[in-house]
């Protein structure tokens, strides 16, 4: 059972002469300014103009517990001008903004939400996190809490709605196990949450209506094979393929980027088999539309606003920033 994609293209990369002083670190695009987030940089998050070849503009952000100071922050999402990093150990999302005013650029924090979860009738094993903005006046989270329970969505002060969604397997597992064998990525935006896990080759695509969620589709675009024994989740390592490294959507399309090869191959230390050169792209009813194979492998990539160029962060052997043009036939 494996997917055929309607196209299949081979992409060039150009490097930019950036210098990252990095290893690993998120990035998202905000109009012609590409946000470079990554606890091993001083300041933490960096912006960078696309049109000035990569130049750095401006630094915001240090580690520390005071005033724009992060633990652990995570990229989650980009929403018009603004996007968030989520403070995992803290329930945490700070909303930050890109100012542009007369051609000077800074970031500023515009607040900081604190997740409001109590509920008095359940018991939640694991508290939300990776909360990404669905729309104006909504989150969405993860949460590994199996049936009916896999995430959350919030107001926009963070304030719970309502838990929705379901595990990727029918198979019962503990919380721990679904925490660790079950992570994944969430992207979303104008009200419509696309999930992709980690270990299992699944995707699964939800959508707002009338201030709940509901489940459009779920795929699984390989064979999966895996057993659960006494409520633990088992790979077999000699047959479970692929791992998804980083999840986008935009107007048209969902990318996957994805690492292909045995799950018991991945080794941190090495670019081959650590990082990806291969991204999987679906369009919103589930269709598997094309499998782009990149020219240098990358970790983490980002869109575009206007959906024609990828960006990626790739090692050659230095950590650099690389540019892809997409394929103008996957629009048409």
């Amino acid at each position: 059972m494996t997917i055929r994609f309607q196209e299949e293209h081979f992409l060039k990369h150009t490097a930019y002469d950036t210098e990252l002083f990095i290893k690993q670190g998120q990035i998202t695009v905000i109009d012609s300014f590409l946000i470079l987030v990554s606890i091993q940089q001083d300041p933490l998050c960096k912006i960078y103009s696309i049109p000035q070849n990569m130049k750095e503009l401006y630094g915001y952000g240090s580690i520390g517990n005071g005033p724009g100071e992060f633990l652990q922050p995570l990229l989650t999402y980009s929403h018009n001008n603004t996007f968030g990093l989520n403070e995992i150990n803290k329930k945490e999302l700070a909303v930050l903004q890109l100012v542009n005013e007369n051609k000077n650029v800074s970031i500023i924090e515009s607040r900081r939400l604190k997740a409001v979860t109590k509920n008095e009738k359940e018991k939640v094993f694991r508290t939300d996190y990776y909360f990404a903005r669905l729309d104006n006046e909504h989150y969405v989270s993860l949460l590994y809490e199996g049936e009916n329970k896999f995430f959350s969505l919030f107001d926009s002060t963070l304030t719970l709605i309502c838990r929705f969604g379901e595990s990727p397997i029918p198979e019962e597992v503990s919380p721990m196990v679904a925490v660790n064998r079950l992570q994944g990525r969430v992207a979303a935006s104008d009200g419509t949450m696309v999930f992709a896990t980690t270990y299992l080759p699944y995707l699964a695509c939800y959508q707002l209506n009338n201030e709940a969620m509901e489940k459009k589709w779920n795929i699984f675009y390989n064979q999966p094979y895996y057993a659960v024994r006494n409520e633990d989740l088992l790979y077999d390592k000699d047959k479970s393929f692929g791992q998804m490294m980083n999840l986008k959507k935009d107007d048209h399309f969902i990318y996957l980027l994805y690492l292909d090869q045995l799950l018991s191959d991945y080794d941190f230390n090495e670019i081959n088999k650590s990082m990806a050169n291969v991204i999987l792209v679906f369009d919103y009813d589930g269709n598997a539309i094309a499998k782009l194979h990149l020219s240098c492998r990358i970790n983490r990539m980002a869109l575009s606003n206007d959906g024609k160029k990828l960006y990626g962060i790739a090692h050659l052997p230095e950590p650099t920033i690389v540019e892809f043009n997409l394929p103008l036939t996957m629009k048409q």
